[in-house]
């Protein structure tokens, strides 16, 4: 039995949040030890197998690094790993200075678009710090984002693992409504939902509603701002959703409107779960995932008006939702869950 730190935000909603407690519970499956060290205190919303560490008394608001640097030290020292698994580069950043003068093995899953731009002082305290001591290893999900990470990282271990995308449940005898459904949190403005209402503006059907998971009306109620006020009150703000499954199986059609991603997460799950998917040919990882007019529609980044007239077409084509929905499951072939945690651990271990 291996021990592995897989270190993270924590285990609340979010994207990445939800890759790490994926990956996390995919290394207590085949058998390691595993801690998940929260950089951030906050409730948990997915369900996490591994032992779970979290701050105590810090890091509310905004982070103290000091005390995350010693509050890091003193957990792994305790823990003594064989691997140390980081989400993103900035926490991979913080573990490598807290571990800066010892021989553990740190390796970082790059999350974040590569057009993502990190502000100033972080990305200063990123380059001090793998200038000081580089990482074992650059995990990218996408082939993209790799050649921007052998260019950031320079001569290190690559490898491309698309994410571990967990066991969706199907419900074959749920009937899909007049759902047009998005998922993601509002503070992200590169999840492109703007667009996605912007859009709907030129949907003239009344009868199928737009409707977003992962974020309040509260907090969703700018974007009101964008709809006509015809659509206004076609949209719906479900917040935080914990059985999305069941969501995925009602939805008529899944649309991904990002601006940029590290990996998709919520396309990919949308896909297995057999939604008839849009999505915007963003980088990165949209067209490692859907193959366009076959198991779905991708569209050229941020036009909303094409993505209007095709939100049309479809809710009028029955057929072509149904094959693109036939067709999406067969993506889980190619995200299978085990393989790519044994991917995971054949190359930290």
């Amino acid at each position: 039995m291996k021990k592995i730190v897989v270190i993270g935000p924590n285990a609340g909603m979010g994207g990445v949040e939800r890759a790490s407690v994926n990956i996390a519970n995919g290394f207590v499956e085949f058998g390691n030890e595993v801690t998940y060290i929260a950089l951030i205190p906050k409730s948990p919303f997915f369900e996490l197998k591994s032992k779970y560490i979290e701050p105590n008394g810090f890091n509310n608001g905004s982070m103290d690094l000091i005390k995350t640097l010693r509050y890091i030290r003193k957990h792994v020292i305790d823990i003594k790993p064989d691997a140390i698994l980081c989400f993103t580069k900035f926490y991979a950043a913080i573990a490598n200075m807290a571990l800066i003068f010892s021989r553990y093995k740190i390796y970082v899953t790059e999350r974040s678009s590569p057009l993502y731009k990190w502000p100033e002082k972080i990305e200063w305290f990123c380059r001090l710090s793998f200038s000081l001591k580089k990482v074992n290893g650059v995990i990218s999900q996408t082939s993209i984002a790799s050649e921007f990470h052998k260019k950031y990282y320079g001569n290190n271990k690559y490898t491309i693992i698309p994410n571990a995308i967990r066991e969706i449940k199907l419900y074959p005898y749920v009937k899909r409504e007049k759902i047009i459904l998005a998922v993601g949190r509002f503070q992200d403005t590169c999840k492109g939902f703007d667009l996605l209402v912007k859009a709907f503006n030129g949907v003239s059907n009344d009868e199928w509603r737009l409707v977003f998971a992962g974020g309040t009306r509260e907090e969703g109620k700018y974007l009101l701002d964008f709809a006509n006020e015809d659509k206004k009150s076609m949209i719906d703000f479900l917040g935080p959703v914990k059985d999305i499954d069941l969501l995925y199986a009602r939805a008529g059609i899944f649309v991904m409107p990002s601006r940029s991603e590290g990996f998709p997460n919520a396309l990919a799950e949308a896909l297995i779960a057999g939604c008839c998917c849009i999505s915007f040919d963003f980088t990165a990882g949209a067209r490692d995932l859907i193959k366009d007019g076959f198991n779905g529609v991708l569209i050229e980044p941020e036009n909303y008006v094409k993505l209007g007239e095709v939100l049309s077409e479809l809710i009028v084509n029955k057929n072509k939702r149904e094959l693109y929905s036939s067709n999406a499951r067969l993506i889980k072939n190619n995200l299978d869950y085990s393989k790519i945690i044994q991917s995971y651990l054949k190359f930290i271990l």
